[in-house]
């Protein structure tokens, strides 16, 4: 039978789309099975290369637990599971809790009330359902050996008044004034061994606007944007970690109104019956998560 020219077309068009579409399929699972399509797909996911990590970086976990004033793990229940006395410097010790600041060290397994104060739970009773809802936050952050870095402990306050006991018999008291004032816990991590570092804290006030300021720096006097700094050099300490261990930080109990344990960890208005407790965590020093740049 004579075929028409025009069907003839249409037949030799639907060979040719026919030889293309097997080639097509035949390619593809040839490209699978040489890894092309599992190389395609890596490339995609890994788009961009490992960032190494240096070699005296500390990994830190920074937690906030807000607690009601009235929570008793607040008190001895917590801090007789705590290390108070190895934690840092007998007269360091001191001078803290006569301004209103308390200090501990915690081992790699946390005592059961901080547990509890870590998984946002009480099982001592007495709380509303509001009160065990308050805010649980925290994050990770990579620091290098020497280099310092800001951990804001407060909201910020329009006025605030800072009365420090300085242990100074000439001037037992010195008083401070801030205007747009925020409390800061300026933390710088040293390495001393494997597994081992030393963590320095300078409690600090920032206040004021941002401008362009002098800032000495690891390699000299840079202009950064900032605000004006107070640090309380005499309420600075240092904790010495291992790796897994924490430090806690919060305010003593019946802290004084203007004392830096207030100003730091309580706060004023309706933040005046929360507290603040500041958990840093030594969590790894050598196998580190490789940070990849975006």
């Amino acid at each position: 039978m004579k075929l028409s020219p025009l069907r003839s077309c249409l037949l030799v068009l639907t060979l040719v789309l026919l030889v293309v579409k097997i080639s097509g399929c035949a390619l593809m699972e040839e490209s699978a099975v040489f890894g092309l399509k599992k190389y395609a797909e890596k490339q995609t996911v890994n788009k961009l290369p490992a960032i190494p990590v240096s070699l005296d970086a500390m990994q830190v976990e920074i937690v906030f637990i807000e607690r009601p004033v009235t929570d008793p793990l607040l008190g001895s229940t917590l801090w007789d599971e705590v290390d108070e006395i190895g934690a840092i410097e007998l007269m360091d010790q001191e001078n803290l809790n006569q301004n209103g600041l308390r200090v501990g060290h915690v081992s790699s397994v946390p005592p059961r009330a901080l547990q509890t104060l870590l998984g946002l739970k009480s099982h001592l009773g007495g709380l509303s359902r509001e009160d065990e809802s308050l805010l649980l936050s925290g994050r990770r952050l990579m620091l290098r050996s020497g280099v310092p870095t800001d951990i804001k402990t407060s909201d910020s306050y329009p006025k605030c008044k800072l009365e420090l006991l300085t242990g100074d018999d000439t001037e037992p008291v010195e008083l401070k004034e801030f205007e747009e004032a925020q409390c800061v816990m300026r933390v710088k991590a040293h390495k001393v061994q494997d597994g081992w570092a030393k963590l320095e804290f300078t409690p600090e006030v920032h206040y004021g606007t941002q401008q362009m300021r002098h800032t000495p720096t690891n390699i000299g006097w840079q202009l950064e944007s900032r605000r004006n700094t107070s640090p309380l050099y005499n309420q600075k300490f240092e904790v010495t970690l291992n790796v897994g261990e924490m430090a806690i930080i919060t305010a003593t109990e019946g802290v004084k109104p203007d004392s830096a344990g207030h100003l730091f960890f309580r706060g004023e208005g309706s933040k005046s019956d929360i507290q603040k407790i500041l958990v840093v965590r030594l969590s790894n020093m050598s196998k580190m998560d490789v940070v990849r740049s975006e």
